[in-house]
């Protein structure tokens, strides 16, 4: 039963993650970032959550993304490849995962909460219920964001989330399309409604505010970019250093 409910939050946690940091989705292997984006962009944010504040670099190119932390963690998403890597500088390691294993760990964890509906129903009930739609609604301007012009979202549903998107920081609509493709049936989070939902946001969060509560409890998570560099980033940022170690990807 604990182990149902554990794969119960896994799904919960992969459906709020993506709305909790827009720009982490997984895409296709086919897929490509285009605009302004495809030419090379340099970002900084900021998270806040249960009082702790954490700083993220973000660096896209037409196929590649990277995320690094600054304790040392970084992620790199290459699109061209169909592959995740995730790096630790401070061990020297890295690891791989494909798209289509990261796939399948996502199917195998729904099958197995989908045949269990008593840990579904704990699952719920930790969650405050069952998951409700989400609703999409323009609030009209938004404040200005590193320097850009920004469009106010609300977006209501599970949780609640207020989003200040640049529309001149364009997403593809079919980057949304290749992902909703490849997610399962989430029997706890409707993930194909969730990114039928983004869409209908105009251009790249610079903000967000989300608001999630869980287990009778209230979590509050701020996430800001605090500045935009435009120009071409250098093909070896979304390399392994030399001399890391390839260690086996766990995703239990």
């Amino acid at each position: 039963m604990k182990s149902q409910i554990r794969v119960g939050m896994l799904l919960v946690a992969l459906g709020l993650s993506g709305m909790l940091c827009l720009n982490a989705w997984v895409p296709s292997a086919n897929s490509q970032l285009s605009g302004l984006l495809s030419s090379g962009v340099t970002m900084t944010e900021t998270t806040t959550a249960n009082n702790r504040t954490s700083t993220v670099t973000v660096y896209f190119s037409g196929n590649a993304i990277k995320r690094a932390t600054a304790e040392g963690q970084d992620t790199i998403m290459r699109l061209d490849d169909g592959k995740i890597i995730s790096v630790d500088n401070k061990k020297r390691t890295y690891s791989e995962m494909t798209f289509a294993e990261m796939q399948k760990a996502v199917d195998e964890a729904s099958a197995a909460m989908a045949g269990n509906e008593e840990a579904m129903e704990a699952v719920k009930k930790m969650m405050g219920g069952a998951m409700a739609s989400l609703t999409v609604s323009k609030q009209g301007p938004g404040e200005a964001i590193a320097g850009y012009a920004t469009e106010k979202y609300l977006v209501t549903g599970p949780m609640e989330m207020e989003i200040w998107a640049a529309p001149d920081l364009k997403v593809p609509p079919a980057y949304f399309d290749a992902i909703a493709m490849r997610m399962p049936a989430n029997p706890v989070l409707d993930m194909r409604k969730m990114f039928d939902a983004l869409k209908q946001i105009n251009g790249w969060p610079l903000k967000n505010i989300t608001k999630i509560k869980m287990m009778g409890m209230s979590m509050t998570s701020t996430v800001e970019v605090t500045s935009v560099q435009k120009g071409p980033v250098p093909p070896s940022t979304f390399e392994v250093p030399a001399g890391f170690k390839l260690v086996k990807e766990k995703f239990d």
